[in-house]
């Protein structure tokens, strides 16, 4: 009994590999990312979600479309209304993201998401992923940057977490191997290390910042966090005017509310859930 339960988990990861490894290979192939500056028009697609979402991203596209009045006018910035990214459309289907929605949300380079339901265990939807971690990476959407700046108490702080890899990435693909065993994944991937870790450098190179800080929990999470951090630290060879340094995601919750030590911080570069964690505290 249990040799068939094995050998069922194990085709379940070694499926998983194989989608992995070729995500891989599509990263290798990337060209270089899109320069805003020299589009003619620049699309900005607007999808509601479900619950509150519509009433949120209807305010919030107003309040742009009185900002860029300008630019609208002129044919610079178009938008165009995006329908269909339910909890019900896409239980319905039993996608994450309904394939015409997707096409739709292709075509913009811009978009302003409302909030979508994610299904938990014992909901009556089926267990579709959620259609933020979907977005990501049908979209790569490689790079969540979160800025926190209170300049009365000496706060300024950049967050650049990893969107695609980490714990978040195939969360959904866990398996029960038995009623008493379930086992999960985390992905790292060097290309997808390096690009976020790129991003964080470049931006504190552009914008004066003289301090990179990584939090992992390498210590504990060898393999994959062990990765990044390696990553890292060879990376910042490139950038000698920059300072680095790097702490363990436990200590780094305590450092932020330390008011001597948190002025020190200035771009910080995390794994996905880390940053998750962390950016909330922030």
């Amino acid at each position: 009994m249990r040799t068939e339960q094995i050998e069922v988990a194990k085709k379940k990861f070694e499926q998983l590999l194989e989608e992995q490894l070729k995500r891989v290979e599509e990263m290798k192939a990337q060209g270089e990312f899109i320069d805003y500056k020299s589009l003619d028009q620049i699309i900005i697609g607007v999808c509601g979600g479900d619950g509150i979402g519509p009433a949120i991203t209807g305010q919030a596209k107003r309040v742009l479309e009185y900002l860029l009045k300008d630019e609208v006018k002129s044919g610079k910035v178009a938008f165009k209304d995006i329908e269909g990214l339910t909890i019900e459309r896409r239980a319905e289907e039993k996608a994450a993201i309904p394939p015409a929605v997707l096409e739709e949300l292709k075509e913009c380079h811009v978009i302003l998401k409302g909030p979508t339901t994610t299904p938990r265990k014992g909901d009556p939807w089926p267990n579709v992923e959620s259609a933020n971690v979907a977005m990501r990476k049908e979209l790569d959407l490689f790079a969540n940057v979160r800025p926190v700046r209170i300049p009365e108490q000496g706060i300024d702080w950049t967050f650049y977490r990893e969107n695609t890899e980490g714990a978040y990435a195939v969360g959904s693909k866990g398996v029960n191997v038995t009623e008493d065993l379930g086992v999960d994944f985390t992905v790292v991937t060097s290309q997808g290390t390096e690009r976020i870790i790129r991003a964080a450098f470049e931006y504190a190179k552009i914008n004066g910042k003289t301090r990179v800080t990584a939090v992992t929990k390498a210590n504990i999470i060898k393999t994959t966090d062990g990765k990044f951090l390696e990553v890292f630290y060879e990376m910042a060879k490139e950038y000698p005017g920059i300072a680095v340094d790097d702490w363990y995601i436990d200590i780094m919750t305590a450092k932020l509310v330390d008011e001597k030590r948190r002025k020190d911080f200035q771009v910080l570069v995390l794994p996905n859930l880390y940053g998750d964690i962390l950016t909330d505290e922030a």
